[in-house]
Protein backbone atom coordinates (compact mmCIF):
# COMPACT_ATOMS: atom_id res chain seq x y z
CA UNK A 1 0.00 0.00 0.00
CA UNK A 2 1.36 3.41 -1.00
CA UNK A 3 1.96 5.91 1.81
CA UNK A 4 -0.58 8.76 2.07
CA UNK A 5 0.21 11.80 -0.04
CA UNK A 6 0.58 15.33 1.26
CA UNK A 7 -2.45 17.63 0.85
CA UNK A 8 -1.60 20.37 -1.62
CA UNK A 9 -3.91 23.28 -2.39
CA UNK A 10 -5.72 23.05 -5.69
CA UNK A 11 -4.90 25.55 -8.44
CA UNK A 12 -8.16 27.39 -7.75
CA UNK A 13 -7.53 27.63 -4.00
CA UNK A 14 -3.90 28.66 -4.41
CA UNK A 15 -4.66 31.52 -6.79
CA UNK A 16 -6.65 33.28 -4.04
CA UNK A 17 -3.46 33.30 -1.98
CA UNK A 18 -1.34 34.56 -4.85
CA UNK A 19 -3.80 37.35 -5.65
CA UNK A 20 -3.66 38.69 -2.10
CA UNK A 21 -1.77 41.96 -1.66
CA UNK A 22 -1.29 44.51 1.15
CA UNK A 23 -4.30 46.45 -0.18
CA UNK A 24 -6.46 43.51 -1.24
CA UNK A 25 -7.09 40.76 1.30
CA UNK A 26 -8.03 37.26 0.24
CA UNK A 27 -10.69 36.59 2.86
CA UNK A 28 -14.47 36.76 2.88
CA UNK A 29 -16.50 37.57 5.97
CA UNK A 30 -19.94 38.22 7.40
CA UNK A 31 -21.66 40.09 10.19
CA UNK A 32 -24.18 37.83 11.92
CA UNK A 33 -26.73 39.72 14.02
CA UNK A 34 -28.06 37.65 16.95
CA UNK A 35 -31.08 37.86 19.24
CA UNK A 36 -29.92 36.35 22.58
CA UNK A 37 -33.43 36.55 24.10
CA UNK A 38 -34.13 33.05 22.77
CA UNK A 39 -31.51 31.62 25.17
CA UNK A 40 -31.64 32.21 28.93
CA UNK A 41 -27.98 31.38 29.54
CA UNK A 42 -26.45 32.93 26.41
CA UNK A 43 -22.90 34.20 27.01
CA UNK A 44 -19.56 34.57 25.32
CA UNK A 45 -18.29 31.39 27.00
CA UNK A 46 -21.27 29.41 25.72
CA UNK A 47 -20.84 30.84 22.21
CA UNK A 48 -17.11 30.09 22.18
CA UNK A 49 -17.67 26.51 23.35
CA UNK A 50 -20.40 26.06 20.73
CA UNK A 51 -18.35 27.35 17.81
CA UNK A 52 -15.22 25.50 18.97
CA UNK A 53 -17.12 22.21 19.18
CA UNK A 54 -18.54 22.66 15.68
CA UNK A 55 -15.26 23.67 14.03
CA UNK A 56 -13.68 20.55 15.54
CA UNK A 57 -15.99 18.63 13.18
CA UNK A 58 -14.21 20.27 10.23
CA UNK A 59 -10.57 19.11 10.24
CA UNK A 60 -9.43 21.79 7.78
CA UNK A 61 -10.26 24.46 10.34
CA UNK A 62 -7.34 23.16 12.42
CA UNK A 63 -4.85 23.21 9.54
CA UNK A 64 -2.42 25.91 8.48
CA UNK A 65 -0.37 26.53 5.36
CA UNK A 66 3.14 25.36 4.60
CA UNK A 67 4.58 27.39 1.76
CA UNK A 68 6.94 26.04 -0.87
CA UNK A 69 10.26 27.97 -0.90
CA UNK A 70 10.43 30.88 -3.37
CA UNK A 71 6.79 30.35 -4.36
CA UNK A 72 7.69 27.84 -7.06
CA UNK A 73 4.64 25.68 -6.33
CA UNK A 74 1.32 25.65 -4.50
CA UNK A 75 1.35 25.55 -0.67
CA UNK A 76 0.37 22.50 1.40
CA UNK A 77 -2.04 22.02 4.27
CA UNK A 78 -0.43 20.79 7.51
CA UNK A 79 -1.77 20.42 11.02
CA UNK A 80 -1.41 23.45 13.30
CA UNK A 81 0.20 21.75 16.27
CA UNK A 82 -1.04 22.93 19.65
CA UNK A 83 -3.94 24.82 18.10
CA UNK A 84 -7.44 24.80 19.62
CA UNK A 85 -10.42 26.45 17.90
CA UNK A 86 -11.01 28.56 21.03
CA UNK A 87 -7.80 30.41 20.15
CA UNK A 88 -9.46 31.95 17.07
CA UNK A 89 -12.64 33.10 18.84
CA UNK A 90 -12.17 36.59 20.31
CA UNK A 91 -14.33 38.83 22.48
CA UNK A 92 -14.78 42.54 21.79
CA UNK A 93 -17.42 45.26 22.17
CA UNK A 94 -18.70 48.55 20.86
CA UNK A 95 -19.26 51.42 23.34
CA UNK A 96 -22.62 50.66 24.99
CA UNK A 97 -25.28 51.27 23.86
CA UNK A 98 -23.82 50.68 20.43
CA UNK A 99 -25.81 51.08 17.21
CA UNK A 100 -25.53 49.13 13.98
CA UNK A 101 -23.26 51.74 12.36
CA UNK A 102 -20.73 51.26 15.18
CA UNK A 103 -20.90 47.49 14.75
CA UNK A 104 -20.28 47.86 11.02
CA UNK A 105 -17.41 50.29 11.59
CA UNK A 106 -15.73 47.78 13.92
CA UNK A 107 -16.35 44.93 11.47
CA UNK A 108 -14.89 47.08 8.66
CA UNK A 109 -11.67 47.59 10.60
CA UNK A 110 -11.45 43.87 11.33
CA UNK A 111 -12.20 43.05 7.70
CA UNK A 112 -9.34 45.28 6.55
CA UNK A 113 -6.85 43.21 8.56
CA UNK A 114 -5.26 40.21 6.80
CA UNK A 115 -5.42 36.75 8.34
CA UNK A 116 -2.24 35.40 9.90
CA UNK A 117 -0.93 32.70 7.54
CA UNK A 118 0.99 31.02 10.37
CA UNK A 119 -2.37 30.03 11.90
CA UNK A 120 -5.58 28.38 10.63
CA UNK A 121 -7.13 30.82 8.19
CA UNK A 122 -10.34 31.78 9.94
CA UNK A 123 -11.36 33.99 12.85
CA UNK A 124 -14.50 34.80 14.86
CA UNK A 125 -15.09 38.01 16.81
CA UNK A 126 -17.98 38.18 19.30
CA UNK A 127 -19.27 41.78 19.52
CA UNK A 128 -21.10 42.93 22.65
CA UNK A 129 -22.47 46.28 23.84
CA UNK A 130 -25.23 46.57 21.21
CA UNK A 131 -28.33 48.53 22.16
CA UNK A 132 -31.41 46.52 23.11
CA UNK A 133 -29.35 43.60 24.42
CA UNK A 134 -28.37 42.38 20.96
CA UNK A 135 -25.11 40.73 19.99
CA UNK A 136 -23.20 40.17 16.78
CA UNK A 137 -20.52 37.95 15.31
CA UNK A 138 -17.98 38.99 12.73
CA UNK A 139 -16.51 35.88 11.09
CA UNK A 140 -13.95 35.70 8.32
CA UNK A 141 -12.36 32.84 6.41
CA UNK A 142 -9.74 32.93 3.70
CA UNK A 143 -11.07 32.33 0.20
CA UNK A 144 -8.50 29.57 -0.29
CA UNK A 145 -10.31 27.69 2.50
CA UNK A 146 -13.90 28.16 1.40
CA UNK A 147 -16.03 29.86 -1.27
CA UNK A 148 -19.40 31.61 -0.97
CA UNK A 149 -21.53 28.51 -1.50
CA UNK A 150 -19.31 26.56 0.87
CA UNK A 151 -19.86 29.27 3.48
CA UNK A 152 -23.60 28.69 3.24
CA UNK A 153 -22.97 24.98 3.82
CA UNK A 154 -20.68 25.85 6.71
CA UNK A 155 -23.61 27.54 8.46
CA UNK A 156 -25.37 24.18 8.49
CA UNK A 157 -22.59 22.95 10.75
CA UNK A 158 -22.25 26.10 12.87
CA UNK A 159 -25.97 26.77 13.36
CA UNK A 160 -29.01 24.80 14.55
CA UNK A 161 -32.69 24.59 13.68
CA UNK A 162 -33.72 24.88 17.34
CA UNK A 163 -32.33 27.00 20.20
CA UNK A 164 -31.80 23.96 22.44
CA UNK A 165 -30.16 21.71 19.83
CA UNK A 166 -27.00 19.89 20.90
CA UNK A 167 -25.83 18.57 17.52
CA UNK A 168 -25.53 20.08 14.02
CA UNK A 169 -28.49 19.78 11.68
CA UNK A 170 -26.61 17.29 9.50
CA UNK A 171 -23.62 15.02 9.97
CA UNK A 172 -20.75 16.86 8.23
CA UNK A 173 -19.30 13.82 6.47
CA UNK A 174 -18.58 15.91 3.37
CA UNK A 175 -16.24 18.11 5.41
CA UNK A 176 -14.30 15.16 6.83
CA UNK A 177 -10.77 14.89 5.45
CA UNK A 178 -7.80 12.71 6.22
CA UNK A 179 -5.11 14.09 8.50
CA UNK A 180 -2.63 15.95 6.26
CA UNK A 181 0.85 14.56 5.84
CA UNK A 182 3.62 17.11 6.30
CA UNK A 183 5.68 17.09 3.07
CA UNK A 184 9.45 16.80 3.17
CA UNK A 185 11.66 19.16 1.14
CA UNK A 186 12.23 16.31 -1.33
CA UNK A 187 8.46 15.76 -1.64
CA UNK A 188 7.87 19.45 -2.36
CA UNK A 189 10.67 19.66 -4.90
CA UNK A 190 9.50 16.52 -6.71
CA UNK A 191 5.89 17.69 -6.85
CA UNK A 192 6.96 21.18 -7.97
CA UNK A 193 8.85 19.58 -10.86
CA UNK A 194 5.82 17.47 -11.87
CA UNK A 195 3.48 20.47 -11.71
CA UNK A 196 5.92 22.63 -13.68
CA UNK A 197 5.98 20.08 -16.50
CA UNK A 198 2.18 20.32 -16.85
CA UNK A 199 1.98 24.12 -16.94
CA UNK A 200 3.04 24.74 -20.58
CA UNK A 201 0.22 22.53 -21.90
CA UNK A 202 -2.30 24.20 -19.59
CA UNK A 203 -1.05 27.64 -20.57
CA UNK A 204 -1.45 26.79 -24.26
CA UNK A 205 -5.00 25.55 -23.63
CA UNK A 206 -5.97 28.74 -21.81
CA UNK A 207 -4.32 30.89 -24.50
CA UNK A 208 -6.34 29.17 -27.22
CA UNK A 209 -9.50 29.64 -25.18
CA UNK A 210 -8.72 33.31 -24.58
CA UNK A 211 -8.09 34.01 -28.28
CA UNK A 212 -11.29 32.16 -29.22
CA UNK A 213 -13.25 34.22 -26.71
CA UNK A 214 -11.73 37.43 -28.07
CA UNK A 215 -12.68 36.48 -31.62
CA UNK A 216 -16.23 35.48 -30.61
CA UNK A 217 -16.69 38.67 -28.60
CA UNK A 218 -15.86 40.82 -31.61
CA UNK A 219 -18.34 38.90 -33.75
CA UNK A 220 -21.13 38.68 -31.15
CA UNK A 221 -23.11 41.92 -30.82
CA UNK A 222 -24.66 40.64 -27.54
CA UNK A 223 -21.31 40.03 -25.86
CA UNK A 224 -19.92 42.40 -23.23
CA UNK A 225 -17.40 44.62 -24.98
CA UNK A 226 -14.94 47.23 -23.76
CA UNK A 227 -15.81 48.46 -20.27
CA UNK A 228 -15.88 52.15 -19.34
CA UNK A 229 -14.35 52.95 -15.96
CA UNK A 230 -16.37 54.35 -13.06
CA UNK A 231 -14.98 56.44 -10.20
CA UNK A 232 -14.46 53.32 -8.04
CA UNK A 233 -12.41 51.57 -10.75
CA UNK A 234 -9.07 52.80 -9.45
CA UNK A 235 -6.25 51.76 -7.16
CA UNK A 236 -7.68 50.61 -3.83
CA UNK A 237 -6.35 51.27 -0.33
CA UNK A 238 -6.21 49.04 2.75
CA UNK A 239 -9.31 50.69 4.25
CA UNK A 240 -12.81 49.23 4.13
CA UNK A 241 -16.31 50.53 4.90
CA UNK A 242 -19.52 48.54 5.07
CA UNK A 243 -23.27 49.14 4.85
CA UNK A 244 -26.31 46.92 4.42
CA UNK A 245 -29.81 46.85 3.01
CA UNK A 246 -32.65 44.36 3.32
CA UNK A 247 -35.94 43.59 1.57
CA UNK A 248 -38.54 40.84 1.43
CA UNK A 249 -37.73 37.82 -0.71
CA UNK A 250 -41.39 37.47 -1.72
CA UNK A 251 -41.29 40.86 -3.48
CA UNK A 252 -38.41 39.62 -5.62
CA UNK A 253 -40.14 36.31 -6.34
CA UNK A 254 -43.24 38.18 -7.50
CA UNK A 255 -41.08 40.09 -9.96
CA UNK A 256 -39.45 36.92 -11.27
CA UNK A 257 -42.88 35.43 -12.00
CA UNK A 258 -44.16 38.59 -13.64
CA UNK A 259 -41.14 39.18 -15.90
CA UNK A 260 -40.25 35.47 -16.38
CA UNK A 261 -36.71 35.95 -15.08
CA UNK A 262 -34.58 34.49 -12.30
CA UNK A 263 -33.91 35.86 -8.82
CA UNK A 264 -30.34 36.56 -9.89
CA UNK A 265 -31.58 38.71 -12.81
CA UNK A 266 -33.69 40.83 -10.45
CA UNK A 267 -30.78 41.11 -8.00
CA UNK A 268 -28.52 42.33 -10.80
CA UNK A 269 -31.10 44.86 -12.02
CA UNK A 270 -31.55 46.29 -8.53
CA UNK A 271 -27.79 46.48 -7.89
CA UNK A 272 -27.16 48.08 -11.29
CA UNK A 273 -29.97 50.59 -10.78
CA UNK A 274 -28.58 51.54 -7.34
CA UNK A 275 -25.03 52.12 -8.55
CA UNK A 276 -26.15 53.92 -11.72
CA UNK A 277 -28.46 56.21 -9.74
CA UNK A 278 -25.63 56.99 -7.28
CA UNK A 279 -23.24 57.81 -10.13
CA UNK A 280 -25.80 60.03 -11.87
CA UNK A 281 -26.33 62.00 -8.66
CA UNK A 282 -22.58 62.70 -8.65
CA UNK A 283 -22.56 63.57 -12.35
CA UNK A 284 -20.23 60.63 -13.02
CA UNK A 285 -22.39 58.06 -14.80
CA UNK A 286 -20.55 56.34 -17.69
CA UNK A 287 -22.14 56.62 -21.12
CA UNK A 288 -21.86 52.88 -21.61
CA UNK A 289 -23.58 50.29 -19.47
CA UNK A 290 -22.01 49.20 -16.20
CA UNK A 291 -20.84 45.59 -16.14
CA UNK A 292 -20.99 43.24 -13.14
CA UNK A 293 -18.69 40.30 -12.49
CA UNK A 294 -20.82 37.47 -11.12
CA UNK A 295 -19.28 34.46 -9.35
CA UNK A 296 -20.89 31.20 -10.45
CA UNK A 297 -20.71 28.03 -8.38
CA UNK A 298 -19.56 24.92 -10.25
CA UNK A 299 -20.66 22.60 -7.44
CA UNK A 300 -23.20 19.87 -7.95
CA UNK A 301 -25.13 18.66 -4.93
CA UNK A 302 -21.98 17.95 -2.97
CA UNK A 303 -20.97 19.98 0.06
CA UNK A 304 -17.47 20.67 1.23
CA UNK A 305 -14.72 23.22 1.51
CA UNK A 306 -12.38 24.61 -1.11
CA UNK A 307 -13.29 26.61 -4.19
CA UNK A 308 -15.58 25.36 -6.91
CA UNK A 309 -16.36 28.63 -8.58
CA UNK A 310 -15.90 30.52 -11.83
CA UNK A 311 -17.24 33.93 -12.90
CA UNK A 312 -19.03 35.64 -15.77
CA UNK A 313 -19.37 39.27 -16.88
CA UNK A 314 -22.96 40.49 -17.24
CA UNK A 315 -24.11 43.80 -18.72
CA UNK A 316 -26.38 45.66 -16.28
CA UNK A 317 -27.93 47.63 -19.17
CA UNK A 318 -27.70 50.86 -17.18
CA UNK A 319 -27.75 52.80 -20.46
CA UNK A 320 -31.41 51.74 -20.85
CA UNK A 321 -33.92 54.03 -19.14
CA UNK A 322 -36.90 51.66 -18.86
CA UNK A 323 -36.53 49.26 -15.86
CA UNK A 324 -38.50 46.44 -17.53
CA UNK A 325 -36.39 46.60 -20.70
CA UNK A 326 -33.27 46.85 -18.53
CA UNK A 327 -34.24 43.65 -16.67
CA UNK A 328 -34.87 41.74 -19.90
CA UNK A 329 -31.53 42.96 -21.26
CA UNK A 330 -29.80 41.65 -18.13
CA UNK A 331 -31.55 38.30 -18.58
CA UNK A 332 -30.26 38.00 -22.12
CA UNK A 333 -26.73 39.07 -21.17
CA UNK A 334 -26.72 36.56 -18.31
CA UNK A 335 -27.96 33.76 -20.56
CA UNK A 336 -25.30 34.62 -23.13
CA UNK A 337 -22.59 34.55 -20.46
CA UNK A 338 -23.80 31.20 -19.10
CA UNK A 339 -23.70 29.70 -22.57
CA UNK A 340 -20.09 30.81 -22.79
CA UNK A 341 -19.32 29.09 -19.48
CA UNK A 342 -20.95 25.88 -20.71
CA UNK A 343 -18.72 26.00 -23.79
CA UNK A 344 -15.64 26.44 -21.60
CA UNK A 345 -15.02 30.17 -22.01
CA UNK A 346 -11.83 31.81 -20.83
CA UNK A 347 -11.47 32.16 -17.03
CA UNK A 348 -8.80 34.55 -15.74
CA UNK A 349 -8.61 32.91 -12.31
CA UNK A 350 -8.24 29.39 -13.66
CA UNK A 351 -5.74 30.57 -16.30
CA UNK A 352 -3.43 32.16 -13.72
CA UNK A 353 -3.75 29.32 -11.22
CA UNK A 354 -2.97 26.59 -13.75
CA UNK A 355 -0.49 28.40 -16.00
CA UNK A 356 1.89 30.12 -13.58
CA UNK A 357 3.71 29.28 -10.40
CA UNK A 358 2.37 31.26 -7.40
CA UNK A 359 5.35 33.63 -7.24
CA UNK A 360 4.79 34.71 -10.86
CA UNK A 361 1.03 35.13 -10.32
CA UNK A 362 1.82 37.39 -7.38
CA UNK A 363 4.13 39.46 -9.59
CA UNK A 364 1.31 39.88 -12.13
CA UNK A 365 -1.07 41.08 -9.41
CA UNK A 366 1.46 43.59 -8.08
CA UNK A 367 2.12 44.87 -11.60
CA UNK A 368 -1.65 45.26 -12.14
CA UNK A 369 -1.83 47.37 -8.97
CA UNK A 370 0.77 49.79 -10.32
CA UNK A 371 -0.85 49.92 -13.76
CA UNK A 372 -4.46 49.79 -12.64
CA UNK A 373 -5.52 52.72 -14.84
CA UNK A 374 -4.26 51.04 -18.01
CA UNK A 375 -4.87 47.35 -17.21
CA UNK A 376 -7.86 45.61 -18.86
CA UNK A 377 -11.02 45.97 -16.78
CA UNK A 378 -13.01 42.69 -16.58
CA UNK A 379 -16.01 44.41 -14.91
CA UNK A 380 -16.95 47.55 -12.97
CA UNK A 381 -17.82 45.77 -9.74
CA UNK A 382 -18.78 42.37 -8.33
CA UNK A 383 -22.33 41.24 -7.60
CA UNK A 384 -22.82 37.89 -5.83
CA UNK A 385 -26.08 36.16 -5.00
CA UNK A 386 -25.94 33.36 -2.41
CA UNK A 387 -28.83 31.23 -1.17
CA UNK A 388 -28.98 30.22 2.46
CA UNK A 389 -31.64 28.36 4.43
CA UNK A 390 -35.33 29.43 4.25
CA UNK A 391 -35.86 28.63 7.94
CA UNK A 392 -34.54 30.43 11.07
CA UNK A 393 -31.21 29.35 12.50
CA UNK A 394 -29.78 29.50 16.02
CA UNK A 395 -26.18 29.80 17.20
CA UNK A 396 -25.52 28.74 20.80
CA UNK A 397 -29.25 29.21 21.40
CA UNK A 398 -29.43 32.78 20.06
CA UNK A 399 -31.59 33.34 16.99
CA UNK A 400 -29.71 34.44 13.87
CA UNK A 401 -31.59 37.56 12.75
CA UNK A 402 -29.48 38.65 9.76
CA UNK A 403 -26.61 37.25 7.72
CA UNK A 404 -24.74 40.21 6.19
CA UNK A 405 -21.91 39.29 3.79
CA UNK A 406 -18.59 41.13 3.52
CA UNK A 407 -16.60 40.11 0.47
CA UNK A 408 -13.33 40.89 -1.31
CA UNK A 409 -12.25 44.05 -3.11
CA UNK A 410 -9.94 43.17 -5.99
CA UNK A 411 -7.38 45.28 -7.82
CA UNK A 412 -9.10 48.23 -9.54
CA UNK A 413 -12.46 47.45 -7.97
CA UNK A 414 -13.54 49.49 -4.95
CA UNK A 415 -17.09 48.10 -4.72
CA UNK A 416 -18.57 44.68 -3.99
CA UNK A 417 -22.28 43.93 -3.50
CA UNK A 418 -23.27 40.52 -2.14
CA UNK A 419 -26.83 39.36 -1.54
CA UNK A 420 -27.83 36.46 0.74
CA UNK A 421 -31.36 35.06 0.90
CA UNK A 422 -32.18 33.93 4.45
CA UNK A 423 -35.64 33.06 5.77
CA UNK A 424 -38.11 35.37 4.00
CA UNK A 425 -35.60 38.16 3.34
CA UNK A 426 -32.66 39.14 1.20
CA UNK A 427 -29.80 40.77 3.10
CA UNK A 428 -27.39 42.92 1.08
CA UNK A 429 -23.79 43.53 2.12
CA UNK A 430 -22.02 46.49 0.51
CA UNK A 431 -18.25 46.63 0.99
CA UNK A 432 -16.28 49.58 -0.39
CA UNK A 433 -12.96 51.36 -0.24
CA UNK A 434 -13.90 54.63 1.52
CA UNK A 435 -11.18 56.45 -0.40
CA UNK A 436 -13.23 55.77 -3.55
CA UNK A 437 -16.78 55.64 -2.13
CA UNK A 438 -16.75 57.71 1.06
CA UNK A 439 -20.20 56.68 2.35
CA UNK A 440 -21.61 53.24 1.40
CA UNK A 441 -24.87 54.12 3.18
CA UNK A 442 -25.65 56.39 0.23
CA UNK A 443 -25.81 53.22 -1.85
CA UNK A 444 -27.71 51.23 0.80
CA UNK A 445 -30.45 53.86 0.98
CA UNK A 446 -31.11 53.51 -2.76
CA UNK A 447 -32.05 49.81 -2.66
CA UNK A 448 -35.69 50.36 -1.62
CA UNK A 449 -36.09 52.92 -4.44
CA UNK A 450 -34.64 50.54 -7.02
CA UNK A 451 -36.97 47.73 -5.94
CA UNK A 452 -40.01 50.03 -5.94
CA UNK A 453 -39.07 51.32 -9.40
CA UNK A 454 -39.09 47.78 -10.77
CA UNK A 455 -42.40 46.99 -9.05
CA UNK A 456 -43.92 50.15 -10.55
CA UNK A 457 -42.71 49.04 -13.97
CA UNK A 458 -44.37 45.66 -13.43
CA UNK A 459 -47.66 47.35 -12.49
CA UNK A 460 -47.40 49.53 -15.58
CA UNK A 461 -46.93 46.50 -17.81
CA UNK A 462 -49.98 44.81 -16.24
CA UNK A 463 -52.08 47.94 -16.68
CA UNK A 464 -51.02 48.24 -20.33
CA UNK A 465 -51.85 44.56 -20.92
CA UNK A 466 -55.41 45.19 -19.73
Amino acid sequence: MAPPAATQLSDGDAVFLSMESPNSGGHVGAVLLLDPSTCEDFSFDKLRSHIASRTELIPRFSWKLQSVPFGIDRPYWVEAEGFHPRDNIIRTAVPSPGNIQQVYALASRLHAQPLDRSRPLWQVWFIEGIEGGGAAIYMKTHHCLIDGTGSAGLMEVMADLFPDATAPMFAPDAFTEEKPVRPTPVDMLSQAYRNARQRPAKMASHLRRGLTDLWNTRRDENAVGQIERACFNAAISKRRAFASASFELERVRNLTKHFDVKVNDVALEIAGSVVSRWLRARGEAPEQSLVAMCPVSTRGNEKGLGNQVTSMAVSLCTDVADPAKRLHGIRESSRNAKKGLEKGSFDWTAAMGESFMPAFTQMIVRAAEFGVDSAPLPANFVVSNVRSTPVPLYIAGARLESMLPMSILAVGNGLNITLVSYCNRIDVGIIVDPDLIPDPWELAELFPMALEELETAAEGVMHHAR
